[in-house]
């Protein structure tokens, strides 16, 4: 049985693009929002996530990003949550790191660094 990833990202193209990378190795889960992300949460049980920090319904900025990280340690506190953003301010990084992230990495991620760090954390 694969390891069950939830990969959370409101661009449709970056989430097949992340989905048919990491298939072969995990199954993976898709939400493009706040809402659908916790629900995939509660009824899949992942053990580790990426999550972009841009979401619906502001996705220029990084609030609802870090809503959905805060309600996602809230459920689950032993889920890995890995930060994957365009917005590469490092304060954002340092934040999200001090608020239960696994780790952080700025768009465009190279899959095969993400594949060493998923590999890490499951």
């Amino acid at each position: 049985m694969k390891s069950k990833l939830l990969i959370v990202e409101d661009d449709e193209n970056l989430r097949t693009q992340m989905k048919w990378a990491l298939a072969q190795d995990y199954e993976v889960f898709l939400a493009g929002d706040r809402l659908s992300a916790l629900e995939v949460l509660k009824k899949e049980r992942p053990t580790v996530a990426i999550l972009d920090l841009g979401l619906p319904p502001r996705p220029d900025e990084v609030e609802e990003g870090f809503l959905v990280l805060a309600d996602m340690r809230e459920q689950d506190v032993l889920i890995k949550i890995i930060i994957a953003t365009g917005h590469d301010e490092r304060e954002y990084a340092l934040r999200a790191i001090s608020q239960g992230a696994y780790d952080f990495f700025y768009k465009p991620v190279h899959t095969e660094e993400l594949k060493i760090v998923l590999h890490r954390a499951f």
